[in-house]
């Protein structure tokens, strides 16, 4: 079946309206501090929420969390009952919002903001409160082609698009798309879904490879956590990231969950924390975490 842009739009929607009920009925982490909305951009996507671990167990380390959705959907907000697993943990939390494909933006535009965001945190650490030299990065589905791309920016001054001075120690990416140049000939695809988000060059491989974690995985050699499962769409990006580091011998914690049920799909720790599978991968997250000196 080919899927187009208003069945995606419809299915997408559901989804984004469940999961800002569901934020909206999350309780907050007690006997915290935060910041919403600070501005790091002139547009109004271009800002970031911070939230402080409470005092008592604070670890002074930070988490930048890039939300998912498919290039076109998604905010900041969606992802705060995940990113308050790390919270509860004494971890810092940052949450990005960036501006969405629209089939005239493409991922270019959501990886500069992304870059901004993290060399604005990196330059206004000291007054925000935060500590710059204990960034990590976390993304989910289109959130991890961002997060991973951007760390390997980090050490390669080659990619076209980085931020120049933010560094991460670590990386943690849940079902993530990662070999971008491939999706512009997605066959269960439509053309006017495929334009609507990647962008009006969607058809350009040789471009698109410029923008894709696949081509520069080498040049990340840091901690990865990398999660998947049964019900994952893209479960097959997962494997490649997965067999790529491997061939390279990189580091990787690398988590999958076996599980016929449909709910435990595509981000499923993201989308509901709660589920108990949910709770095993993020256990194993905040394992992670805690491994890397």
């Amino acid at each position: 079946m080919k899927i187009s842009k208003p069945f995606m739009t419809i299915l997408l929607g559901l989804t984004a309206k469940k999961d800002r009920k569901k934020r909206k009925a999350y309780p907050m982490v007690p006997n915290i501090e935060s910041r919403i909305g600070v501005p790091y951009g002139d547009d109004p996507r271009q800002v970031i929420d911070i939230y402080y671990a409470a005092k008592e167990h604070r670890k002074n380390k930070v988490v930048v969390d890039i939300h998912g959705g498919f290039y076109v959907m998604g905010d900041r907000d969606n992802n705060y009952p995940f990113a308050s697993v790390f919270l509860k943990e004494g971890y810092d939390i940052v949450l990005v919002e960036y501006r969405l494909n629209d089939g005239k933006r493409d991922v270019s535009y959501q990886l500069q903001d992304c870059a901004d965001a993290l060399d604005y945190l990196h330059d206004h650490a000291e007054e925000l409160g935060l500590n710059a030299e204990e960034f990590y990065l976390a993304g989910d589905s289109a959130g991890g082609h961002l997060s991973l791309y951007l760390a390997e920016g980090m050490a390669d001054e080659s990619l076209p698009i980085r931020p120049k001075k933010a560094k991460a120690k670590g990386v943690m990416v849940n079902c993530p798309a990662y070999d971008f140049a491939a999706f512009g000939s997605m066959e269960n695809f439509t053309k006017a879904f495929r334009k609507w988000y990647l962008g009006p060059r969607f058809q350009d491989v040789e471009w698109a490879k410029t923008m894709s974690p696949k081509t520069f995985i080498k040049s990340y050699t840091g901690p990865l956590f990398l999660s998947t499962c049964t019900h994952d769409f893209l479960r097959g990006e997962v494997m490649k990231l997965k067999a790529d580091r491997e061939a390279l011998n990189l580091p990787m914690t690398f988590i999958d969950i076996a599980s016929e049920d449909k709910k435990i799909g595509h981000v499923h720790n993201v989308v509901d924390p709660d589920f108990e599978e949910s709770k095993k991968v993020n256990r194993a997250m905040v394992e992670f975490l805690n491994s890397i000196n």
